[in-house]
């Protein structure tokens, strides 16, 4: 079988392409079909040169051009056509064998006007004479690494992931099986290579769950956008201001390779954050300017309209400004798209001309207990062509994804499902496979086949989880300790391989304080450095080249959008039995999804023997996802109903009450400062009254 990607601006050979799978669909070959790709950059000419219809199988490889000028000597179209795709494969070790490529490269040229044939150079007048020559061409047998080879080398995907030198790699450690991942040769696959090569005339959605490689895809599309079309305005926007660090460095790696190390053109190809300011460029801020609309900076937007939606609110009042210019950008690329609301793109689509030319990429399933974005039609009022979703997760483990997924649901908690997904097919949108489908009221075990979670790692499949449960924070502080220190001198990880969540989003800056003092009182600082993500700027976060090595210190909100090898998550306890627990699973689930191999849950108190115990039930049932009775409609709203988070409003007084606490906690130097402080705001006069009144309250529960 063959699947068909991407799409040519002349519509003729899209038709060609069509009719070409459709007749080989009938024979024994397999692989892909590319329209329009590769597109390569001549530095001689300064133009593109771009293959027509490229087929890769495991029988061979076939450029087949197109020609309707009889005028042109399709010979030396040919020669210049091979002279660059060999040019270009050269610069791949993996597919040099003996100085030249270890497969040879058919070429066909398809005509509409009969011309002479000359000899070795293969030409056709018809569909069937196309597929009749492919058929004819095809001789060899590729083995699937030599076939992924060959498309890594076409689809200029080598460098997907970052590859970081380790100086120490032991055999049977963490080091080396990551170095070992990191060898493999990468390649996209057929959704990927859609989502790339996709026009995105109209608007074009890109969505998946978290690891599939959606900002890699996203960062990959706009190169070859830039590459195709240079002279247009093209944005890439984000909410979180420490993606732009990575995507600008996706986008100067991927230019790189595709245009013989030049670099883009960042006055064409902005990269900038979605609200911005006068040091920071953002596209709020950039449309503002251009139209000499009113600016709201942060603090004054939210003394204007309050904390919530804040973003959306600056951008209704952008809105409402007439006049606005037909076109201030050609493309608009949106990462983290579920961050946005409704106005936002609204406001985007207001300075795009009328090709619409928006491309949107978002986690399928950020949050468990619903879909993550809004239809098309509820946020556009109106449907999109352009749909492509991601199934296979390329950064988490199976065990990883499916121990996050168990976990954010409460799925075997004692007391019963907390959360799930709204809609039952939303599983196979992110790679879950059932034996029997999914049936409402039946039995249920959903698993995800190597297919959409593939094993690079190749590590002991039983240690990627842990969780543990100390009995203090103390205890805490010192297994994460004693457990970072072995990774670096006894697994050889690097700093940039680990990451630390604290799930304690409000405290965790005086946790962080906490674990210093640690590691100074037990003579540990200089062995192990750590630093608070963002302390910098608001970009940072890995600190790769740091003196001495530095590991990332992170709250669950800025952990977002990073990934490491080996990430360890605190205070998990946070998260369990909680007044917002679908917002604290959800928090779980997210951290944990963090892991591009390892993941250490870590905590202490009686929500942790909650954890402990669901883990275990996740490794009894097989790391399978099993329902005894997959919850109906009315159950799911069921669940909904009884596990409802308290209200946005009563949050944020919790919130502010809590940072009252620890602010004045910090005024005193006795250590009896916080219980005086419980006792004041529960209204007691001993430490006796109220350990009674909290067993009393445990007991109601």
């Amino acid at each position: 079988m063959f699947c068909l990607i991407g799409k040519h601006s002349n519509h003729r050979i899209n038709d060609i392409a069509n009719s070409l799978i459709q007749l080989l669909q009938k024979t024994d070959l397999n692989g892909e079909i590319y329209i329009g790709y590769p597109i390569f950059y001549d530095p001689i000419s300064c133009n593109e040169v771009r293959i027509d219809i490229l087929v890769v199988s495991y029988s061979g490889v076939v450029i087949i051009n197109y020609v309707d000028d009889v005028a042109l000597d399709y010979t030396e179209l040919q020669d210049r056509l091979y002279n660059k795709v060999d040019s270009k494969l050269r610069n791949y070790d993996f597919l040099v064998k003996k100085r030249k490529l270890f497969f040879d490269i058919s070429q066909v040229t398809y005509s509409e006007r009969e011309v002479q044939p000359i000899d070795e150079y293969n030409i056709v007048f018809s569909n069937e004479e196309l597929c009749a020559k492919i058929e004819e061409l095809m001789t060899f047998d590729f083995t699937e690494d030599q076939y992924s080879n060959i498309l890594s080398g076409f689809q200029e995907a080598y460098g997907i992931s970052k590859r970081t030198y380790r100086p120490i790699v032991v055999p049977g450690t963490k080091s080396a099986l990551v170095n070992n991942m990191e060898k493999i040769i990468e390649r996209y696959d057929s959704n990927q290579m859609e989502a790339i090569l996709s026009d995105p005339i109209g608007i074009q959605r890109i969505r998946g769950m978290a690891g599939s490689g959606k900002t890699v895809i996203l960062a990959r599309k706009a190169v070859e956008l830039h590459t195709k079309h240079p002279e247009w305005d093209i944005i890439v926007t984000f909410n979180t201001w420490a993606l732009k660090k990575q995507i600008v460095a996706l986008i100067d790696k991927f230019y790189s390779i595709k245009n013989n190390g030049q670099k883009p053109n960042y006055k064409k190809l902005k990269v900038m954050n979605s609200w911005g300011s006068s040091r920071n460029p953002g596209v709020y801020y950039d449309i503002c300017i251009n139209t000499e609309s009113e600016y709201y900076t942060f603090s004054r937007a939210k003394s204007a309209f309050g904390k919530n939606n804040v973003f959306e609110k600056v951008c209704a009042e952008l809105l409402k400004v007439s006049g606005f210019p037909k076109k201030l950008y050609d493309c608009i690329l949106i990462d983290e798209a579920q961050d946005f609301g409704p106005n936002f793109y609204k406001l985007c689509l207001s300075v795009l001309d009328n090709n619409r030319r928006l491309v949107y990429a978002y986690d399928e399933l950020q949050n468990i207990n619903e879909q993550t974005m809004k239809s098309p039609e509820e946020i556009f009022g109106f449907s999109i062509q352009n749909d492509t979703p991601l199934v296979t997760t390329y950064r988490n483990q199976s065990h990883v994804i499916v121990a996050a997924h168990a976990i954010g649901m409460g799925l075997y908690s004692e007391d019963g499902l907390i959360q799930i997904p709204s809609a039952p097919d939303v599983w196979a949108s992110i790679g879950y496979e059932s034996e029997n489908g999914i049936v409402p009221g039946k039995e249920v075990a959903l698993y995800r086949p190597k297919e959409t979670s593939p094993d690079f790692l190749k590590a002991d499949a039983s240690t990627l989880v842990s969780v543990k449960k100390c009995e203090s924070f103390e205890e805490q502080l010192s297994v994460l300790a004693k457990s970072i220190l072995s990774d670096i001198e006894e697994e050889h990880l690097i700093n940039t391989d680990i990451m630390i969540i604290d799930m304690d989003s409000i405290g965790h800056e005086g946790n962080r304080n906490r674990l210093r003092n640690y590691l100074l009182e037990n003579n540990l600082l200089e062995r192990l450095h750590i630093h608070l993500a963002g302390a910098a700027s608001p970009e940072d976060f890995f600190r790769s080249e740091s003196d001495p090595p530095s590991i990332v210190y992170s709250s669950i909100n800025r952990a977002k959008g990073n990934e490491a090898y080996q990430v360890y998550i605190i205070n998990a306890q946070k998260c369990v039995n909680t007044l917002s627990v679908m917002r604290d699973r959800n928090a779980l689930f997210t951290a944990i999804t963090r892991s591009k191999g390892w993941v250490t849950i870590l905590g202490y108190g009686f929500g942790m023997d909650e954890l402990v115990q669901e883990f275990e039930k996740i490794k009894e049932n097989e790391f399978k996802l099993h329902f005894p009775k997959y919850p109906t409609d009315d159950e799911i709203k069921d669940i909904v109903r009884n596990n409802q988070d308290i209200a946005q409003q009563d949050q944020t007084i919790l919130t502010k009450a809590r940072k009252v606490i620890e602010d004045i906690s910090k005024t005193k130097v006795e250590s009896s400062t916080k219980l005086k402080i419980a006792m004041e705001l529960f209204g007691v006069s001993s430490q006796e009254e109220l350990m009674e009144m909290l067993k009393r309250d445990d007991n109601n529960a």
